[in-house]
C-alpha cells in the first residue's frame, strides 16, 4: 500500500524513480512531448475518421449474404452446384404471389407480362439478341393481356416502374462490371431477371402438343409446388440474374411494388405481395444486419462511453479510448471495402470485436497509470504516466500480439468471408493497439491529479470520486478470494468439474443459417412464408441431378474435326432417352415417396405416359417422347428440366422441403440422397444398364438448401478446427512467454474455460451457433488471453522480487483486477445493447458475447489465481517482460506490514489454522 508519508514512500521507491530525484525540467519536457503526441494522434484520428465513415457507408451499402459464394469452387459440393448454376441458370429463384393469384387470371398473366420485360428471356429476338433499352408505355400496352383495363396514367406508372429498376441495374453493373469471361443470361448485365413463369403458363405448357395433358391433370400434376392445395391459386416463379440478386435489396422491393401497381394493389403496401424464396431471405437478412449496425452502433458506443467515464472518473482518458475505438470500428469496416470482399453477415461483427479489444487496452494502460499515481505519490502526471507505459507496453503487447496471432488462425477456414474476417480483424486491433501507445500518455497527463485537499495524497480521479462505492465490495471480495488462496485446490478443481460437465454438450452443439429461424414468430418475412405454405405448397427449393452420358464424338484421322455420329439410337446415346426417362421417373417416385418433401417437379412430370405397345401408336408415341428429349428447343426442352451440352444429358429434378423452424435440414437431406442413389441403382439394374455405361451415370443432391447446409457445416467444422489451431497456436506463445512447456499449457487452462462451457452449455441446451455467433469463440479467446497475458506479467514481476506465490498471485490480482473488471462492464454491456434487436443473429450474438466476457473474467479471477497461489504458480512466474523495475507498487520480500499478505507468509502446512482463526 502507499504511504501517506510522502518522504517515506520516495525511500520506498526504487533507485532513480524518486520524487526527490526527478528533475522538474524533465517531468515537463516529458509532459509536452506526450501532449504533442496526444495532439498528433487527434490529427491522424481525424484524418482516419474521413475513410472510416465514407467507405463504412460503402461497405455497408454493398453488404449481401450469398452463402454458396463463401465456399471455395475446389469443393466437390460447389463443384456440382456451379455446374447447375451453369447448365440451367437457377441459382436465384424468387416465388411471388398474392390474394386472388389464381390460375386463369387476367391479373396473373399481366404481372407475368410485366416482369418479363425486365428479363434477358422476355425481351430477347429471334436471333437471340438481348437489346440494350428502356420500356415505354406503347410497350407495356402491347405486352398486357388483351382487354386488361389500364388508363394511361397507369400505363405510365408501370413503365415507369420498369425503367426505374432498369437504370438502377444498368447503374450497379457500370460501377462494378462483371467479368467478361462470364457469359449467358445469368451473367447478363444489364437485366436483373433471367427468366418469369406464371403457373397459368407452366399448366398451357403441359396442355399443350405435344404433351396434350387435360387441364385437371395438369393442375393435379403441380399441386404442392406452384400451385395450391385448393386447386386454383398459384404464383410467379423468377429467376434472378447475378447482377439482380447482387442488388435485391433495392430490386425486391422495387419489383413488389411493380407488381402490386399492375394487379391493382397498394404499391405501398409490403403485405399485399407475398414473396418467398432464397433472394427474399437474404435481402432480409442483409436488411437486418445493417439495420443493426445503423440502429444499435451509436448507442453501444454512448453506453461504452459512460461507462468508461464512470470507471476512469476522467474525461480526456475516456475521450481519447473511445475515439480510438470507434474510428477502428469504422476502419476495419473500409479496410472490408478495400479488400473487395462483399460486406456479410460473418463480417458484420467485426466492428464489436476491434471495439472491445480496443477498450480492454485502453482500459487496461490507464490502470497502470492510476496505480503508479496511487502507489508513488511524489509523481507528477508525466512521470506518472511514462512509468504506466513502462509497466504496461510489454504486457499490451505481448497481449494482442497473441490475440492477432489467435485471430490469424481464421485463415484457416475455407469459408472465404471467414479468412478476410481474421486477417482484417488483425489489423484492426493491431492498428488499435499502436494509437492508444501513442495518444494514451498525453490523454493522462491531461487528466492530472486532484489536488483538492493538501492532507489527501495525489490521486487519480476516479480514486477520489468512485472508491466509496467500490470500497465494500473490493473488501469482501478481498477475503474471499484471500481465503481461497489459502487452499486453492478445492477451487481448481471445481472449475475442472464445471469444464467437463459443460463440455460434454460440444459433441452435440449446432450450427443453423435458418432463415425463419433468425427472426421472431411474428415478424414480416415468417407471415410471408407461413401465408405462401398453408395457400401454395412449400418454399425451400432443392435440386437432384441425374447425369447420362453420350458417346464421345468421332474424329477424323487426318483433319482432326468432328465426324457427325450416326443416326440410329444406339450410336447416338449411350442410354436410349426412353430409358433416361423410366430411370429419372423412378428416381422422381422414391423422392416423391420420401415424408419429408412436398412435390417434386421434373421432366417426368411434363411427358405423358408412353405407350408400350407395338402397333403404330405405340411406335409413334415412343418417337415423340424420344424427339422431346433430345431436342434442346423442344417444348420440354425449354422448360428447363433437361440440359444438353456435348458430354451427357443431365436432367434436374425440382424437390420441395417446408420451413423448418426448429431444426436445420441435414438429416433430411442425407435420407433424400440415399433413396435417390437406392433408386437410381435398382433402375439401372432393372433395365439392365451395361455396367461400363452404368458406372458413368449418377445422381447428385443439390439446389440452394443443399448448398447452404454444406456452408454451414463447413463453417462449423472449421471453426472448430481453426479454433483448436488458434489454442494451439496461442499456448506456443505463451510457452515462448513463460519460457515453459508446462507453464504455457497450464496458462491456457483459464482461456479454455469460458468457450468450453458456454459453447458446451449452447450444444446441451440445444441452442445452435448462427452467423452472429459462430465469430465469438475467438473474440472470447482474444479477451481471456488479454487478460491472463496482464495478470501473468504483474505475477511474474512480483516473483522477481521475491514474494511468495499466493502474495504474487493476490497482489497482481490487486493491481489487474479492476481493469479486468471494468473492461468486462464497458464491453459486456455495451454490447447487451445489441439485445434489444428483432434480428435473432444480432441478439444471440450480444447474450453469447456477455456470456463469454463474465466466464473469461470468473476464469482469469478465480482460477488464474488459484492456480498462481498453488505449486502450479512456479511454472507461471518466469514471464517474458517479467522486470522489477517497472513495479507499480512497493512491496518487497521483506515488508510484512501489510495484514491482508499475512497468511500467504505461512507455510503450507500451517494455512488452515491461521485461516480458520
Amino acid at each position: 500500500m502507499a504511504s501517506d508519508n510522502p518522504t517515506e514512500s520516495s525511500q520506498d521507491a526504487p533507485s532513480g524513480l524518486g520524487s526527490a530525484r526527478f528533475d522538474d525540467a524533465e517531468s515537463r519536457q516529458i509532459a509536452q512531448r506526450y501532449r504533442r503526441r496526444l495532439t498528433i494522434g487527434a490529427v491522424l484520428l481525424v484524418i482516419l475518421a474521413v475513410p472510416a465513415v465514407i467507405h463504412t457507408k460503402s461497405a455497408m451499402d454493398g453488404l449481401v449474404n450469398r452463402p454458396p459464394n463463401w465456399l471455395p469452387d475446389d469443393l466437390p459440393e460447389k463443384v456440382v452446384f456451379n455446374r447447375f448454376m451453369t447448365r440451367f441458370d437457377l441459382a436465384d429463384l424468387l416465388m411471388v404471389s398474392w390474394e386472388g393469384a389464381d390460375l386463369q387470371s387476367p391479373q396473373l398473366d399481366a404481372a407475368a407480362a410485366m416482369v418479363d420485360l425486365l428479363s434477358v428471356e422476355g425481351v430477347a429476338t429471334a436471333d437471340g439478341t438481348v437489346p440494350i433499352r428502356l420500356v415505354t408505355n406503347d410497350d407495356v400496352a402491347v405486352a398486357l393481356p388483351d382487354g386488361y383495363p389500364v388508363d394511361e396514367a397507369k400505363l405510365t406508372a408501370i413503365a415507369g416502374r420498369i425503367n426505374e429498376i432498369l437504370v438502377e441495374t444498368r447503374t450497379v453493373s457500370e460501377l462494378s462490371p462483371p467479368p467478361t469471361d462470364l457469359t449467358g443470361p445469368y451473367h447478363d448485365p444489364n437485366y436483373p431477371i433471367i427468366w418469369v413463369r406464371s403457373g397459368e403458363d407452366t399448366v398451357r405448357r403441359m396442355m399443350a402438343s405435344p404433351a396434350n395433358f387435360p387441364r385437371g391433370a395438369a393442375q393435379r400434376r403441380l399441386e404442392g409446388s406452384i400451385v395450391g392445395p385448393d386447386g386454383e391459386q398459384t404464383c410467379l416463379l423468377i429467376a434472378l440474374t447475378d447482377i439482380g440478386a447482387t442488388h435485391r435489396r433495392s430490386l425486391l422491393p422495387q419489383l413488389r411494388s411493380l407488381v402490386a401497381e399492375t394487379v391493382g394493389k397498394d404499391p405501398d403496401d409490403p403485405t399485399a405481395i407475398v414473396m418467398v424464396g432464397g433472394p427474399i431471405d437474404g435481402a432480409t437478412v442483409d436488411d437486418a444486419s445493417v439495420r443493426s449496425v445503423e440502429f444499435f452502433a451509436p448507442p453501444s458506443a454512448i453506453v461504452a462511453a459512460l461507462m468508461c467515464f464512470l470507471c476512469l472518473r476522467s474525461l480526456p482518458l475516456t475521450a481519447t479510448i473511445v475515439s480510438i475505438a470507434v474510428v477502428c470500428e469504422g476502419l476495419v469496416l473500409a479496410i472490408v471495402y478495400y479488400t473487395g470482399t462483399p460486406m456479410n453477415a460473418v463480417l458484420i461483427v467485426l466492428p464489436p470485436l476491434v471495439f472491445v479489444l480496443t477498450i480492454s487496452s485502453g482500459i487496461h494502460l490507464s490502470n497502470y497509470y492510476f496505480d503508479a499515481a496511487e502507489e508513488f505519490a511524489d509523481l507528477t502526471p508525466a512521470l506518472a504516466a511514462k512509468r504506466a507505459l513502462r509497466a504496461g507496453m510489454v504486457p499490451c503487447l505481448l497481449a494482442v500480439g497473441t490475440t492477432v496471432v489467435g485471430l490469424g488462425s481464421l485463415t484457416l477456414v475455407r469459408l472465404h468471408p471467414i479468412r478476410v474476417f481474421g486477417f482484417v480483424a488483425s489489423i484492426g486491433v493491431s492498428m488499435s493497439l499502436l494509437l492508444l501507445l501513442w495518444c494514451l500518455p498525453g490523454a493522462m497527463v491531461m487528466a492530472g491529479f486532484r489536488n483538492d485537499d493538501p492532507k489527501r495524497p495525489k490521486r487519480p480521479p476516479r480514486f477520489v470520486a468512485a472508491k466509496w462505492l467500490t470500497h465494500w465490495l473490493a473488501e469482501k471480495y478481498k477475503d474471499f478470494v484471500r481465503a481461497r488462496l489459502a487452499r486453492p485446490w478445492p477451487m481448481i478443481f471445481g472449475f475442472a468439474l464445471i469444464t467437463l460437465g459443460a463440455g460434454q454438450g460440444l459433441t452435440q452443439l449446432e450450427s443453423s443459417v435458418s432463415v425463419p429461424r433468425m427472426f421472431l414468430p411474428d415478424s414480416f418475412i415468417r407471415t410471408q412464408y407461413d401465408w405462401f405454405e398453408e395457400n401454395i405448397g412449400a418454399t425451400v427449393s432443392g435440386d437432384l441431378l441425374v447425369t447420362f452420358p453420350k458417346p464421345p464424338a468421332v474424329v477424323a484421322p487426318d483433319d482432326g474435326e468432328q465426324v457427325d455420329a450416326p443416326e440410329s439410337t444406339e450410336a447416338v446415346d449411350l442410354v436410349d432417352p426412353l430409358d433416361q426417362l423410366r430411370i429419372v421417373q423412378a428416381v422422381h417416385k422414391a423422392a416423391i415417396d420420401e415424408p419429408r418433401i412436398s412435390s417434386v417437379l421434373s421432366a417426368a412430370s411434363f411427358i405423358p405416359p408412353v405407350s408400350r405397345s407395338r402397333g403404330l401408336a405405340g411406335s409413334a408415341s415412343r418417337t415423340v417422347a424420344r424427339s422431346l428429349i433430345r431436342d434442346p428447343d423442344s417444348s420440354l426442352g425449354s422448360l428447363g428440366f433437361i440440359s444438353h451440352s456435348d458430354d451427357d444429358y443431365l436432367w434436374r429434378l425440382s424437390f420441395r422441403l417446408p420451413q423448418k423452424v426448429e431444426a436445420d435440414y441435414g438429416s433430411d437431406l442425407s435420407r433424400i440422397d440415399a433413396t435417390a442413389n437406392a433408386a437410381l441403382a435398382d433402375a439401372l439394374a432393372s433395365l439392365e444398364v451395361d455396367p461400363a455405361v452404368a458406372a458413368k451415370i449418377d445422381v447428385d443432391l443439390t439446389g440452394q438448401v443443399a448448398i447452404i447446409q454444406k456452408a454451414q457445416e463447413v463453417m462449423l467444422r472449421d471453426l472448430f478446427r481453426s479454433f483448436l489451431a488458434a489454442f494451439g497456436v496461442v499456448a506456443v506463445v505463451m510457452v515462448l512467454l513463460l519460457k515453459s512447456v508446462q507453464g504455457g499449457l497450464i496458462a491456457m487452462i483459464p482461456n479454455l474455460f469460458p468457450t468450453v462451457t458456454i459453447f458446451g452449455l449452447m450444444g446441451l441446451i440445444r441452442s445452435p451457433l448462427d452467423i452472429g455467433s459462430v465469430m465469438t469463440a475467438s473474440v472470447a479467446l482474444g479477451i481471456a488471453v488479454d487478460d491472463t497475458v496482464h495478470l501473468l506479467s504483474r505475477f511474474g514481476s512480483r516473483r522477481a522480487r521475491g514474494l511468495s506465490l499466493p502474495r504474487s498471485a493476490l497482489g497482481a490480482l490487486d493491481q489487474c483486477g479492476i481493469a479486468m473488471l471494468e473492461t468486462t462492464m464497458i464491453c459486456g454491456l455495451s454490447l447487451m445493447v445489441y439485445w434489444f434487436s428483432d434480428f435473432v443473429p444480432t441478439s444471440h450474438f450480444a447474450v453469447l458475447m456477455f456470456s463469454l466476457l463474465s466466464a473469461a473474467l470468473f476464469g482469469d479471477v478465480f482460477l488464474l489465481p488459484a492456480m498462481m497461489a498453488s505449486p502450479l504458480g512456479n511454472y507461471l512466474s518466469r514471464t517474458v517482460g517479467s522486470d522489477p523495475e517497472a513495479s507499480l507498487t512497493h512491496e518487497s520480500a521483506e515488508s510484512t506490514d501489510n495484514l491482508i499478505h499475512s497468511v500467504h507468509e505461512v507455510p503450507w502446512q500451517d494455512r488452515e489454522t491461521i485461516t480458520k482463526s
